[in-house]
């Protein structure tokens, strides 16, 4: 018994140590210049990803051939899915609970004992994923390979992969909920690096069969970066067979279930809309649209990224204060549509050189669909912040209803405005589902929490929505220099509204 005792007073000195300056004025600071420093911080991390992707995409394509693209999509897009349906939404409710923690200054030894928590929980959801995949891998192949069963030992092969998502996703969300956003900004660097340095070196020596082989090296270093910062801050322990904290962590993952089925939903939506263009058209469609498909969606919503690293966390540490919720809410909004509409007309104006760089000159036929689907990052801007108030308070059940709401939408906008208008109605459709989350999400949340967006929030959604719509009006309707010169005074506008808005704020 004194040993016990001994021991904890030993722990609690080096916890003390090692926590004791998690209360900063910076981690602390809630204030509009730290929103806006931290979502450039995570923008320009998010831009150096962007571009260390295109060397590594380059340098796969010289190396392997296009068909190593996909091969590398197909695999990244299993061990998320397979991640996803296993980890019960771990990250997202440890983060919001270690938010909570950190606003009512916990002790040293109540956030060491949630970690333990949170990372036995998180061994033991590695363990389901490596039984998950083995059981499921035949199945995971025919869905994943173009109804072909035979692949079912490369799905085996990735499970260090799916393992090190679910670690690192645990660490990362322990450091987001104690705000170490410097550490997370300095992970998300290096693993951009050492992604490209441990990838195309196996891709050189053993060419596609040194595919698998970089992916498992590289994301093994990534969880180990992870460990390392995350170390650094709550020391590592877990109790794999303890009771006790296995009945303390239930009740995250009771809350998790309903964000896996909305994983399942989210991927069953992907992998059904090119089976729906299938329908009409060919596989080049398919590609195009997936090109379309990145370009708009996944590229510029890299610029969202510091939602989930730096927003999410300060909205669930005060989500049960429905006035400070309003705050956070209308300031993240105003920080999100100042910074990605005048990108979004730069974007446009910049499309037709893009284009040929990341792809081909023979995929210009997406630039229509790219700009049809602008405003889909638009509205997104609003709907995030107002739809992270479900996750802020816990509310998976509703969350899930509003994922399937979505996820029920775009497929059908999709197969009609596809099969009338072409790639540029699959551009519109992103557009049109995106408002009506958009609508659905404020409606929902208004009526169960009292969340409001200001008059000022609405008024500057309305002068961005103007100076985008100039723009695509101008790319859609004329060509050559009227167009160029209708989005560079579009891009002025917005661009000097937004810059004036921000040094206003900043200074007040």
């Amino acid at each position: 018994m004194a040993r016990i005792v001994m021991n904890d007073a030993i722990n609690e000195k080096i916890l003390m140590s090692q926590t004791e300056k998690l209360h900063t004025q910076e981690t602390e600071d809630t204030s509009y210049r730290h929103v806006l420093k931290y979502t450039g911080i995570f923008g320009s991390v998010q831009g150096l990803k962007m571009l260390v992707s295109i060397v590594r995409n380059k340098l796969t394509v010289y190396l392997l051939g296009v068909t190593a693209l996909g091969l590398i999509s197909v695999y990244s897009a299993i061990s998320e899915f397979v991640a996803s349906c296993t980890n019960f939404g771990l990250p997202l409710n440890a983060t919001r609970e270690a938010s909570e923690l950190f606003e009512a200054k916990a002790t040293p030894l109540r956030i060491s004992h949630f970690a333990c928590i949170v990372r036995t929980w998180a061994l033991w959801t590695s363990f389901l994923s490596v039984l998950f995949c083995a059981l499921m891998s035949p199945l995971l192949s025919y869905g994943f390979f173009e109804h072909d069963w035979h692949h079912w030992p490369e799905v085996i092969y990735l499970v260090p992969i799916i393992v090190s998502l679910i670690v690192s996703g645990a660490e990362c969300s322990l450091l987001k909920g104690l705000r170490q956003l410097r550490r997370v900004a300095k992970i998300e660097t290096l693993a951009a690096v050492v992604t490209l340095l441990l990838t195309i070196p196996f891709y050189y020596i053993w060419q596609l069969r040194g595919i698998i082989v970089g992916l498992v090296a590289s994301s093994v270093a990534v969880c180990f970066i992870h460990l390392y910062y995350s170390v650094g801050v709550v020391p590592y322990r877990v109790l794999p067979f303890s009771r006790r904290i296995y009945r303390a962590g239930w009740p995250m993952i009771r809350r998790g279930i309903p964000y896996v089925l909305s994983g399942i939903v989210n991927s069953g939506v992907a992998m059904l809309i090119p089976m729906l263009i299938l329908q009409v058209s060919s596989m080049n469609e398919v590609g195009y649209y997936r090109a379309g498909y990145y370009l708009m969606v996944a590229y510029s919503g890299l610029i969202f990224v510091a939602l989930e690293s730096d927003y999410y966390p300060r909205l669930s540490a005060v989500n049960h204060d429905i006035s400070k919720v309003n705050q956070t809410v209308n300031q993240q909004i105003d920080v999100s549509l100042r910074l990605i509409s005048p990108f979004l007309i730069l974007f446009i104006i910049c499309m037709p050189w893009i284009v040929p760089l990341l792809y081909e000159s023979d995929f210009i036929v997406i630039l229509g669909m790219t700009v049809c689907a602008v405003y889909y990052m638009f509205f997104r801007s609003i709907m995030l912040p107002v739809s992270y108030t479900t996750l802020a308070r816990g509310d998976s059940v509703l969350f899930l209803c509003l994922e399937v709401i979505s996820g029920a939408i775009l497929p059908f906008l999709i197969w009609y405005f596809y099969r009338r208008f072409g790639l540029d109605g699959a551009g519109a459709a992103f557009s049109i589902s995106s408002l009506a989350d958009m609508v659905v999400s404020y409606f929902v949340c208004h009526l169960r929490y009292g969340l409001r967006l200001s008059r000022q929030t609405w008024v500057n959604a309305f002068f961005f929505f103007c100076c985008l719509s100039l723009t695509v009006g101008a790319w859609l309707l004329t060509d050559g220099w009227q167009r160029y010169l209708v989005a560079f005074a579009s891009l002025l506008l917005s661009g000097s509204y937004s810059f004036n808005g921000l040094i206003k704020r900043i200074k007040g």
